[in-house]
């Protein structure tokens, strides 16, 4: 005939030419499923007559290229160009849609990504500690009120430095320093609690670690309030009024534990 079939196709396959490219047979697959490549790749996709597995390139059935369920990988994808284009293949609810497989089996919503049980403080909060919360503008806007994710962190947090809503009053945070110490401040703050990557000094409002007001160390600050009683001092210093985590003794300036 002297006409070649690959003139208009790839391969013995008969793909259209550059059917190989994501833009072209993926564009295909999400609109129309993967259903028409069992009929030339098999029920099972692994190559039926033609002898090429679809699983040469993707993880499965849904289409993603190898690695596609590393964060690192889809993740990104969503980060850049939102979560949207997910739904053409996991469906408008992201419970699965023809893919069968829903987003919600790895992750606790649709817009953020998070995976399940990101929203307790023992999740998110641990890495935002250990590594700041700069990955969070990525999704949630550099003022952190929403970006992309349209979900603002400052509806449980009083600023990026990621403390529950609140946190300034001293009934709040004092407590949990009173009972486990000032080191875990040290994680955000810094190791000398000038400020570390929160850029927000402890001292702004405190005069040392241990948490006293600034200019707590005047008899006519500290010596009121031990009027009332010592009961509070031992909290931090110790029952015998020593140091204890705070490190700091009163007998530094005082002869007993009377005031």
């Amino acid at each position: 005939s002297n006409v070649s079939c690959y003139q208009c196709h790839d391969g013995t396959g008969g793909h259209p030419a550059l059917w190989v490219r994501a833009t072209d047979h993926g564009a295909d697959v999400a609109t129309n499923t993967a259903g028409d490549c069992t009929d030339c790749h098999g029920a099972d996709w692994q190559g039926g007559w033609t002898n090429v597995s679809c699983f040469q390139c993707h993880n499965g059935v849904g289409g993603h290229p190898v690695g596609w369920d590393q964060a690192s990988n889809h993740g990104t994808e969503a980060v850049t160009n939102g979560s949207e284009s997910c739904t053409t293949c996991h469906g408008a609810d992201y419970l699965g849609g023809w893919s069968g497989t829903s987003c919600f089996q790895c992750h606790d919503g649709p817009n953020g990504g998070h995976p399940a049980g990101w929203a307790a403080a023992a999740e998110h909060g641990l890495t935002v500690r250990n590594t700041s919360s700069s990955d969070c503008t990525q999704c949630h806007g550099i003022d952190y009120q929403g970006g992309s994710s349209g979900t603002s962190c400052y509806l449980c947090h009083d600023g990026p430095g990621g403390h529950p809503i609140g946190w300034p009053d001293g009934a709040n945070h004092a407590t949990p320093v009173i009972i486990n110490g000032a080191l875990e401040c040290r994680d955000c703050h810094g190791s000398n609690y000038t400020g570390g990557w929160s850029s927000v000094s402890c001292y702004t409002c405190h005069d040392g670690p241990g948490g006293h007001p600034n200019g707590y160390r005047s008899s006519s600050r500290h010596g009121n309030d031990a009027e009332d009683g010592l009961h509070a001092c031992s909290v931090c210093h110790g029952g015998d009024f020593r140091g204890d985590w705070t490190g700091v003794s009163c007998y530094q300036c005082h002869d007993g534990p009377n005031p």
